[in-house]
């Protein structure tokens, strides 16, 4: 039988507690974009995703888990991640060791706390049954830091491919079930039973929503930490109001149509949504601090790329999961800027990105004051 987890809760002071570790490590993540190779980039998108999986796992644990959440398995996991984030500036250099090895502890330690709590997660597989594992073990024997990062970026595929595609496959989770019991009859252990459950969807969101303000967070930190190194002129200022207008919009848009404690959209779904929105508005948070130290010269290529290209990337996922077909017209804005900015000061290419969320804030607005009507 599946428990249904339909009572509200909501995050522990321990939860909001281990959220510190990621607020580090998005600073971390964001370091690496400061001088970007191909190579950086590449280490920011596959570290940000297995940082992400861990804070996934843990949540995870703790929403299914809920009362049974072990404060010992919850402090692990952060010193774990801690591990994780301080490895980050040498991911793929002299630390890559420590960060694959905290990986795969954090990992373990997710999942064994769901084993423990006698519940097996049927929404979202990669918490209890990582799919992809076997490359970060096999990285440890590669010496070359491109290699070694494809096979990191090969796992993290495969542990999202099999959460997605997996689902709520009640076979699958009764067969899993069966190969504990038959270790635990092996080992001469008395075997655990085990209750099919879903996460608690009110939580759940709160938890991403969580995530989402630590992002914003860092975000409004780059801002106004670039702004206040830079001599002020009329193109500073014009990069601060507008990037921070830009904030407000994605801050109104996150939580008014997209991940709050009413979204009840499957955690499979839902969840890798999530993680392609914090990234992208990380990556907009790293290009308005640019962007405040370029006002009056072009964005480079590289930063103005990943800053237009992140935002249309955000505001595309919105407009298809509301289902808003036109707004999709709104992101020539930005592709254009992302091909053609070079032409233009950073000052203008803010504005115009900050114009384009405001068209969608002001759709939004019109729409649900026409459903009231």
């Amino acid at each position: 039988m599946t428990e249904q987890m339909t009572s509200d809760r909501h995050a522990t002071w321990l939860e909001l507690f281990f959220d510190l570790v990621v607020v580090a490590a998005v600073a971390q993540l964001t370091h690496l974009l400061v001088h970007p190779s191909g190579l950086h980039v590449a280490a920011f998108f596959t570290l940000y995703t297995a940082i992400w999986l861990v804070w996934t796992s843990f949540t995870v644990y703790a929403n299914v888990a809920s009362e049974r959440t072990r404060t010992r398995t919850m402090l692990l996991g952060m010193v774990g991640l801690a591990a994780m984030a301080a490895a980050v500036p040498e991911a793929t250099g002299a630390h890559s060791a420590v960060f694959a090895a905290a990986y795969l502890y954090t990992t373990g330690i997710a999942s064994q706390g769901l084993t423990r709590s006698g519940r097996m997660v049927m929404s979202w597989s990669a918490a209890q049954r990582n799919a992809g594992l076997l490359p970060w073990i096999l990285a440890f024997w590669v010496d070359d830091p491109r290699w070694k990062l494809a096979l990191w970026a090969l796992g993290v595929a495969m542990t999202l491919a099999g959460a997605v595609l997996v689902g709520d496959d009640e076979d699958r989770m009764q067969e899993f079930q069966d190969r504990l019991r038959e270790r635990a009859e092996r080992s001469r252990r008395p075997a655990q039973d085990f209750e099919l459950s879903d996460v608690q969807g009110s939580h759940l969101g709160e938890r991403l929503g969580l995530f989402i303000m630590i992002v914003l967070g860092e975000a409004v930190l780059q801002l106004v930490t670039a702004i206040g190194e830079v001599e002020w002129g009329r193109s500073q200022v014009g990069i601060g109001l507008a990037g921070f207008g830009l904030l407000i919009g994605l801050w109104w848009l996150n939580f008014r149509y997209g991940f709050d404690e009413e979204n009840q959209t499957a955690p499979r779904f839902l969840l890798p949504a999530h993680l392609v929105v914090a990234m992208s508005v990380t990556l907009v948070a790293f290009g308005l601090g640019a962007a405040a130290e370029h006002a009056t010269a072009p964005l480079p290529d590289l930063h103005r790329w990943l800053l237009c290209s992140a935002l249309a990337v955000c505001l595309g996922l919105c407009a298809l999961a509301n289902r808003a077909w036109w707004l999709l017209a709104v992101l020539a804005a930005p592709i254009a800027l992302a091909a053609f900015g070079s032409l233009f000061a950073a000052v203008y290419t803010v504005l115009v990105l900050a114009a384009s969320v405001g068209a969608f804030a002001l759709y939004f607005l019109r729409r649900t004051a026409t459903s009231r009507a």
